[in-house]
């Protein structure tokens, strides 16, 4: 009778260990997408009246992004929304990057107050150098042949830092007051008269009974 060699009966018993592990903990990752409506995923602070016009607001929200240096990938003055995107890199680490996604909604309320609307994601992601080394006898390295960039997606969620939110509607109310101050202070210009034209002596009408 051929017996098993002890090995590779404890290799396959921890295979199969492994493996059991695995699918168990797939399947223990229950999706929390139904969700996405629910008070909890609510993010506060996200929303905020401004005492400004509609179009006051749009511009003034069009300027505060481009000054601080979103990318306006898409803006849509009829609907007044707005897509922008910005490339933060991690103040601590130089290897970390951050990009925010975000989408303004500017919604008018009346005359002079209008609705503005911010969500925002992040994605987090670790940039890694690394070199190919000649190694001798496949073993040893000795010097590097070449270089390798690899990016790691290390976290992807909802902005929900209410610091985020607070800053952007700090700038946007500032800029839209400036705005309205300006409108105000600017004189109505009143259209000077149109001059009346002169006609030449010849092509005036003749007083009654002369010739």
């Amino acid at each position: 009778m051929k017996t098993q060699n002890p090995f590779v009966l404890k290799s396959v018993l921890l295979l199969s260990v492994v493996g059991t592990f695995v699918v168990l903990g797939g399947c223990a990752a229950t999706p929390n997408y139904d969700d996405a409506f629910s008070s909890t995923e609510t993010v506060k602070g996200s929303a905020e009246s401004i005492p400004a016009s509609v179009d006051t607001v749009w511009g003034s929200a069009l300027e505060v992004m481009a000054q601080q240096g979103f990318i306006i990938e898409q803006a849509d003055a009829k609907g007044r929304i707005m897509l922008v995107t910005k490339e933060i890199r991690n103040r601590e680490d130089q290897a970390i990057s951050h990009t925010v996604k975000a989408t303004i909604t500017v919604i008018p309320l009346s005359d002079q107050l209008t609705r503005v609307m911010l969500s925002a994601n992040q994605t987090t992601e670790l940039h890694k150098k690394s070199y190919v080394w000649w190694h001798l006898l496949w073993i040893v390295p000795i010097f590097p042949v070449g270089t390798e960039y690899t990016t790691v997606v290390t976290d992807r969620d909802t902005v929900r830092s209410p610091e985020f939110y607070q800053s952007f509607f700090s700038a946007l109310a500032m800029a839209s007051a400036e705005k309205q101050k300006t409108v105000q202070e600017t004189p109505a210009t009143v259209p000077p008269p149109l001059a009346q034209p002169v006609l030449p002596p010849s092509s005036l009408p003749l007083a009654p009974g002369s010739k």
